[in-house]
C-alpha cells in the first residue's frame, strides 16, 4: 500500500529522543571531553590592562591658552607611533628580559612585530553613560603567557606613555615659543624699516602733512591779514610821499620866478622830473593809474587782464610825460635862465621836507620789501596747502602697511606672551597630564583561550552529531512504534490494541519504588 504523509506531532519527536537518548548523550559527552582536552592543550594567554586618566590643566584655559590643541585620540596615536617604534620596544624587551626563548631562535625584528601585535591602545568611544570618563581616559593592554610579565609590561608601557606625553607637550610649547620669537624679531625689523620710511617722509615734507593743514591755514590767514595791513601802510606812505613831493615842488615853484622877458612865465630849475609836472593832467592820471596797478597787484596775479591793461596805459602815459619833460628842459636851455637862489628860511623848510620825504621813501621801500617777503611766504603756504591732499594720499599708502604690520606685531606679541606662559605651565607640570587611574594587576585567569566559548562550541557540535546519528538510526528503523504509524502506513483504522503486559508490570513496579522512596 502506498505510504501517506504522517502529520507533525512533537510528542513523536520527544519519544524518538527518549528512545534514542544514548545516540545523543554519548556524542555530546565525547564532544565535551574533547573540548576540555583542547582547552587544556592550547597555550594560555593572559591580558593585563592599565587605565590612564587624562587630567586637564590646573589653570583655567580662560587665563592660559595651551599650545597643544590636538585631540586626545590624535595625540595618543602620535605617542603610540613613538612608543611602538623599534628602538623603544627593543629597550623594553632588554630591560624586562622578554621572549628569552624566541631571542635564540628568531631575529629581533620578528620579535618586535610579535610584541606590537600583543599591544593594544584603546580610546573608548563616547557613550551617554560614561561620556566624561571615556573622553578623559584610555587603556593600554598587553598579551602574554606569563601573568607577572604581562602585568609589568602593561605598567611599563603606561609609564612610557606618561613620559612621552610630557616630552611632547613641553617640546611643542618650546617650539611654539621659539617660532614666535623668531617671527617677532623679523616683524620688528620690518616695523623699524617702515617707521624709518614714515619718519623720513615726514621730515622731507614737513609743513605739508595733513595734521599741519589747520596750522597752515591759520598761518596763511595771518599772513594775508599782515599783507593787507602792510599794503595799506604802503599806500599811506605813497600818499605821504606824493604829498611831500608836491609840497616841495610848490615851494620850489614859488621861489623860482623868472621876470626876464615879456612872457612872464614861471619855470623851475633845469633838473626836471615827472614830479615837476605837479598839477599837470598827465602826471595826475599817471599817479592814479599807478595806485590802481598797486591795488590790483595785491588782488590778482600778473597775468590778470586788468593788470596787463593798466601796465599798457601806464607805459603809454610815461612816454608822454617823458616827452613833455624833455620839451620843458629844451625850453629852459633855450632861455638860458640863471639858477634861482633860495633864502635861508626856504632852504631850511626844503631840507625838512626833503628829510621827511627820504624817511617816507625809506619806509615805503621797507614796506615793499616786507610785502615781497610776505608774498613769498604766502606762496609757500599756499603751495603747502595745495600739496596737502597729495601728501595725505602718499602718507596713507605709506602708513597703511605700517599700521597692518603694527597690528600684526601686537597680535604676535600677545601670542608670544601666551606661548611663554604655556611653556612655563608645561615646565611646572600644571598643564594637561596623563595619570595612571587603574594600574595593571596580576591576571588571575587567561584571556585566551575562552573556556566557555570552547565548551559551548563542543556542546553544539556534540549535540549536532547526536541528532544526526539519531536521525540516521531512526531512518533505518522500519518497525511500528505507535498506532498512528500503523494507521498511516496501512491507511486503515485500528480497532483495538493489546498492551505489553510485561512492560506495564515493569512500569508499575517502578512507580511503587518511587512512591516508597
Amino acid at each position: 500500500m502506498p505510504e501517506t504523509e504522517k502529520p507533525f506531532d512533537i510528542r513523536q519527536y520527544l519519544e524518538i529522543a527518549l528512545r534514542r537518548k544514548w545516540y545523543i548523550i554519548i556524542p555530546l559527552v565525547c564532544s565535551l571531553v574533547i573540548s576540555f582536552g583542547v582547552y587544556k592543550y592550547l597555550p594560555k594567554v593572559y591580558k593585563a590592562t592599565t587605565l590612564v586618566l587624562v587630567q586637564p590643566q590646573k589653570i583655567p584655559e580662560a587665563y592660559v591658552q595651551p599650545t597643544v590643541t590636538d585631540s586626545i585620540a590624535g595625540r595618543i596615536n602620535t605617542i603610540s607611533q613613538e612608543i611602538l617604534s623599534r628602538t623603544r620596544l627593543e629597550k623594553v624587551i632588554q630591560e624586562l628580559n622578554l621572549y628569552p626563548g624566541l631571542l635564540k631562535e628568531r631575529p629581533m625584528e620578528e620579535i618586535i612585530q610579535t610584541m606590537r601585535k600583543n599591544i593594544e591602545v584603546k580610546v573608548p568611544q563616547n557613550t551617554r553613560r560614561d561620556r566624561d570618563r571615556m573622553q578623559n581616559s584610555f587603556s593600554i593592554s598587553f598579551l602574554g603567557e606569563e601573568p607577572s610579565t604581562v602585568m609589568m609590561v602593561a605598567n611599563k608601557l603606561a609609564s612610557l606613555f606618561i613620559e612621552e606625553n610630557m616630552k611632547v607637550r613641553e617640546s611643542q610649547a618650546e617650539d611654539t615659543s621659539e617660532f614666535l620669537n623668531k617671527e617677532l624679531l623679523d616683524m620688528e625689523e620690518q616695523l623699524k624699516k617702515k617707521e624709518g620710511n614714515v619718519r623720513n617722509y615726514k621730515e622731507r615734507n614737513i609743513g605739508q602733512l595733513p595734521q599741519q593743514l589747520d596750522a597752515n591755514l591759520r598761518t596763511l590767514e595771518r599772513l594775508q591779514q599782515q599783507l593787507q595791513t602792510t599794503n595799506q601802510n604802503l599806500m599811506a606812505a605813497e600818499e605821504r610821499r606824493v604829498l611831500l613831493q608836491n609840497q616841495i615842488e610848490m615851494l620850489k615853484s614859488e621861489t623860482v620866478e623868472i621876470t626876464r622877458g615879456a612872457r612872464g612865465e614861471l619855470v623851475s630849475s633845469p633838473n626836471l622830473s615827472s614830479e615837476s609836472l605837479h598839477g599837470d593832467p598827465l602826471a595826475t592820471r599817471l599817479d592814479a593809474l599807478k595806485r590802481d596797478l598797486f591795488n590790483a597787484e595785491n588782488k590778482y596775479t600778473e597775468s590778470h587782464p586788468d593788470i596787463v591793461d593798466l601796465k599798457k596805459k601806464i607805459a603809454a602815459l610815461e612816454l608822454q610825460v617823458e616827452a613833455k619833460i624833455k620839451s620843458r628842459q629844451e625850453a629852459i636851455k633855450e632861455d638860458n635862465l640863471p639858477t634861482p637862489t633860495l633864502d635861508p628860511a626856504t632852504k631850511r623848510l626844503l631840507a625838512q621836507y626833503a628829510e621827511r620825504y627820504n624817511e617816507v621813501q625809506l619806509g615805503a621801500r621797507k614796506f615793499r620789501e616786507e610785502i615781497k617777503g610776505l608774498e613769498q611766504q604766502i606762496a609757500i603756504y599756499e603751495r603747502r596747502i595745495e600739496d596737502t591732499p597729495r601728501r595725505e594720499q602718499e602718507l596713507i599708502l605709506l602708513t597703511r602697511d605700517y599700521d597692518l604690520l603694527e597690528k600684526n606685531y601686537q597680535s604676535l606679541l600677545g601670542k608670544k606672551i601666551q606661548a611663554h606662559m604655556a611653556e612655563n605651565l608645561e615646565r611646572k607640570l600644571q598643564g594637561e597630564q596623563f595619570k595612571i587611574l587603574d594600574p595593571a594587576l596580576l591576571p588571575e585567569k587567561p584571556f585566551k583561550p575562552d573556556r566557555n566559548k570552547i565548551f559551548l562550541i563542543g556542546a553544539m557540535m556534540g549535540l549536532m552529531a547526536g541528532l544526526g546519528l539519531t536521525w540516521f538510526r531512526e531512518s533505518l528503523d522500519r518497525s511500528f512504534h505507535s498506532v498512528s504509524d500503523v494507521e498511516v502506513y496501512l491507511a486503515i483504522p485500528v480497532i483495538a490494541t493489546m498492551p505489553n503486559l510485561k512492560e506495564e508490570e515493569r512500569l508499575r513496579a517502578k512507580r511503587r519504588v518511587h512512591s516508597v522512596t
